[in-house]
C-alpha cells in the first residue's frame, strides 16, 4: 500500500497521541511522495523533499535556529525526519507545541528552543494527499 499506508499509520498514530510516530510517518509519506514527483534519481533526497514543500507552500518560511536562519522544509528534513529516522527522537532543543494551528516560535535566550505545532502535521498529510504524484493512492 506504500505511500496511502504510511498515511493511514500517520493518523491512526497521531489519533491515539503518538505525535512523534505520527510525524515520522507523514514525513516518509512525504519523502516518498517527493521520490515519485522528482524527475531525476539523480537528485538527493534531501533536495527532493525540500522541492516538494516548496511547492506547496508559496512564500517559504524561515526560521532561526541554532544560531542560523533556515527554511521550514529543511527544518522538517533534517531535524524531524533525520533525527526521528537515524537517532529515534527530536533533538532535546525541538518541542511540539500543543496546538493544531501551524506555528513556529523559534526561541532565545535562555532556553533557545524550537517551538512547533502540531498543525504542521496536518499540511503534511494534505500535501500527501493532494500531490498530482499520488491521485491513484487517494
Amino acid at each position: 500500500m506504500g505511500i496511502r499506508a504510511r498515511v493511514e499509520d500517520a493518523l491512526l498514530l497521531y489519533k491515539h497521541g503518538r505525535y512523534e510516530g505520527a510525524f515520522l510517518n507523514a514525513l516518509i509519506a512525504v519523502a516518498g511522495s517527493a521520490r515519485r514527483e522528482c524527475s531525476s534519481r539523480s537528485v538527493s533526497d534531501r533536495d527532493c523533499f525540500v522541492h516538494f514543500l516548496d511547492r506547496r507552500w508559496r512564500g517559504v518560511l524561515a526560521v532561526e535556529f541554532r544560531g542560523e536562519c533556515h527554511p521550514i522544509p529543511h527544518i522538517f528534513y533534517k531535524w524531524f525526519r533525520c533525527e526521528l529516522v537515524h537517532e529515534g527522537e527530536l533533538p532535546v532543543d525541538i518541542e511540539l507545541l500543543d496546538t493544531d494551528e501551524m506555528s513556529v516560535r523559534a526561541g532565545g535566550s535562555p532556553e533557545y528552543v524550537l517551538r512547533i505545532s502540531r498543525g504542521w502535521f496536518h499540511w503534511f498529510i494534505r500535501s500527501v494527499v493532494e500531490a498530482p504524484c499520488n491521485s491513484g493512492d487517494f
